[in-house]
């Protein structure tokens, strides 16, 4: 096991390597361009989405994500809307694919193939922004390979980490890191999240969405923004 996540790991930070360069310039007018349109996580439409652009131009929280299995699978996503009551944040990318937060915790993605529909994490979260050890349970409904949505149970152990600082621009953001090893029929998958202890706000991230896409690496460009 331990081998495994050390791989993990690695490859992880391979995706964040490319996401600071995103997260630590977007003073300069050049990476401005590129964060306001980015590079796809689909196939590039002509113009920007309408929803993305106007989040753009309010100045919404942006989040880089890159898919760890494709390394030109980059962008950047803005928010978009914030539900009530229970809070779920969507992300959106300028072609238009989007990605559902709930405390940090990944609940739903759209425009991916088989997308993550929703997921429970309640009992991961409290766990993860805690920085608490413990058990929890995650319920995820996916899209399988006959376009069912079909839900699925994962027993998931949290382990908290060492201390890590998460460099975004001029800022050293002091962090503990939190792992979610997660086992289920249909997959075996380690999430990492990287916490912020004085606030439980994680600003960066990687998590698994499902068979077909993977682990998405996330890293907040504004952390501590609300």
């Amino acid at each position: 096991m331990g081998q495994v996540l050390a791989m993990n790991r690695r490859q992880v930070l391979t995706a964040f390597a490319v996401l600071a360069a995103l997260a630590g310039c977007s003073s300069d007018p050049g990476t401005r361009a590129l964060l306001a349109g980015a590079l796809p996580l689909r196939a590039r439409a002509a113009e920007p989405n309408p929803d993305f652009a106007a989040a753009e131009r309010a100045g919404a929280p942006a989040l880089a994500a890159a898919v760890e299995s494709r390394p030109e699978a980059i962008a950047v996503l803005r928010r978009q809307t914030v539900s009530e009551p229970d809070g779920v944040e969507t992300m959106i990318a300028a072609d238009g694919a989007q990605l559902m937060f709930q405390g940090g915790l990944l609940v739903g993605s759209r425009g991916f193939g088989a997308d993550v529909m929703a997921a429970e994490v309640t009992q991961s979260a409290a766990l993860v922004r805690g920085l608490s050890a413990g058990t929890s349970t995650r319920l995820m409904t996916l899209i399988d390979g006959n376009d069912h949505a079909v839900t699925r149970a994962f027993r998931c152990r949290i382990t908290p980490g060492e201390i890590e600082t998460v460099r975004i621009g001029p800022r050293a953001v002091p962090t503990r890191t939190m792992t979610e090893a997660c086992r289920g029929a249909l997959a075996r998958f380690y999430n990492f999240y990287w916490v912020v202890p004085e606030t439980g706000e994680i600003v960066q991230s990687s998590q698994w969405t499902g068979p077909l896409t993977g682990k998405i690496s996330l890293r907040r460009i504004d952390p501590g923004r609300r």
